[in-house]
């Protein structure tokens, strides 16, 4: 069963402009966890792209891109106001939002803590561009978290 006790939810980003999204994302620790499924929502007002890129880092900062040889899985529902359906593109190492399309878009990015440089725990999505009237949001859900003690420490910083 998926609850968020065995998948914990955490918040990336509240909903704001792209372009304040930019590089002000949370951090989230992947040390304890197999990996984890960044969840973006985007709702288009104006024609302008949001490039999606994954950070990673051995703490939580830097800017530091994942880079080729790490693609990723993505999967994009283009227009979220006709259809639930989620498709997969080519693994990427970014993803663009076009802006052109004029749709509100679901995008979902995995991260296996397999493909992170050695010693890097730490990733972040970041934006860039996407526009002043464009929104976005950002969610992190852990998969395979493996916590030994009672309480579970922080994952985000």
């Amino acid at each position: 069963m998926i609850n968020p006790e065995t998948f914990p939810v955490i918040q990336g980003h509240e909903p704001a402009t792209c372009v304040s999204i930019a590089a002000t994302s949370d951090w989230i620790c992947l040390k304890n966890a197999q990996g984890v499924l960044i969840t973006v929502m985007f709702f288009y007002a104006e024609d302008e792209d949001w490039t999606l890129t994954v950070y990673e880092g051995a703490t939580a900062s830097g800017t530091t891109a994942i880079t080729t040889g790490a693609e990723f899985p993505i999967w994009v529902n283009a227009d979220t106001s006709t259809s639930d359906t989620m498709v997969k593109q080519t693994d990427a190492i970014t993803y663009v939002i076009d802006g052109t399309l004029g749709t509100n878009h679901l995008v979902q990015l995995y991260i296996d803590a397999s493909i992170l440089t050695a010693t890097y725990d730490w990733v972040k999505l970041c934006g860039s561009s996407g526009g002043t009237t464009n929104y976005g949001s950002v969610l992190y859900q852990l998969v395979g978290a493996r916590y030994q003690q009672e309480t579970p420490p922080t994952a985000i910083e």
